[in-house]
């Protein structure tokens, strides 16, 4: 018999350690050319690996323009054997704009003032000709909605699950979680998201629920970088 409901998988991942990741004290933003460090490459090859071992398919591999975000599903769709021309870049899955902010030092623009109106606008809040997370979330949605809709369509017609690969940023992430959980928006930075970890939700006939957030434990096969020299 043909279920008359459909099942949608999203699999959200976060890029691997970019160069401004390991310069944290300067504020990354979009920056589009930004690549992977040889720590973010390893670490997207145990992602892949990890993927492969658990026979991982996906339907759809949506990915943003970033350089980072590219590296990394380059890297993960190759360990699956799977061609990457099957991705689909957009840039509506860049990171959180921090406009006039970006390359900046944090400690200059994150002052008492800032972080007051931080904590008073929370998603509201946006850099000097930046995007608040509400903007990020707004894009990204619009963008995800078409394919999320495809997949229902076609998880009912074929009689199967179907899945989405979104390979992402931290608050872009974030923003899309707190949307379709609905969970406080005050919260919303509370949504950890590390390095090449995912997250998946699912559209199901009761609505949609949390399978897992933040999971990293492929990367507990990554080598020590003291053990490596010995």
């Amino acid at each position: 018999m043909t279920k008359s409901f459909s099942l949608v998988h999203l699999y959200f991942i976060r890029h691997g350690e970019s160069e401004a990741n390991i310069q944290s004290i300067y504020i990354c933003g979009q920056s589009i050319s930004c690549p992977l460090t040889s720590l973010g490459k390893e670490q997207a090859v145990l992602l892949g690996k990890r993927l492969k071992y658990e026979n991982m398919k996906f339907d759809y591999f949506l990915c943003s323009t970033a350089i980072r975000a590219k590296q990394t599903a380059d890297i993960v769709l190759e360990k699956m054997n799977i061609d990457s021309s099957k991705l689909i870049i957009s840039n509506a899955l860049l990171e959180q704009s921090q406009g006039s902010w970006e390359g900046m030092d944090r400690l200059e623009c994150y002052t008492d003032e800032i972080m007051k109106k931080l904590d008073e606008l929370h998603m509201e809040f946006s850099a000097p000709n930046g995007e608040s997370i509400r903007m990020v979330q707004k894009r990204a949605i619009t963008f995800l909605e078409f394919y999320i809709e495809q997949a229902k369509n076609q998880s009912i017609e074929e009689n199967r699950e179907i899945s989405i690969v979104i390979f992402s940023h931290a608050n872009l992430i974030r923003a899309v979680l707190q949307y379709y959980l609905q969970s406080n928006p005050k919260y919303t930075w509370l949504i950890e998201q590390n390095n090449a970890s995912i997250s998946e939700i699912v559209f199901n006939q009761y609505g949609i629920s949390l399978v897992k957030v933040n999971d990293t434990g492929h990367l507990k096969f990554l080598m020590p970088e003291s053990l490596e020299k010995n």
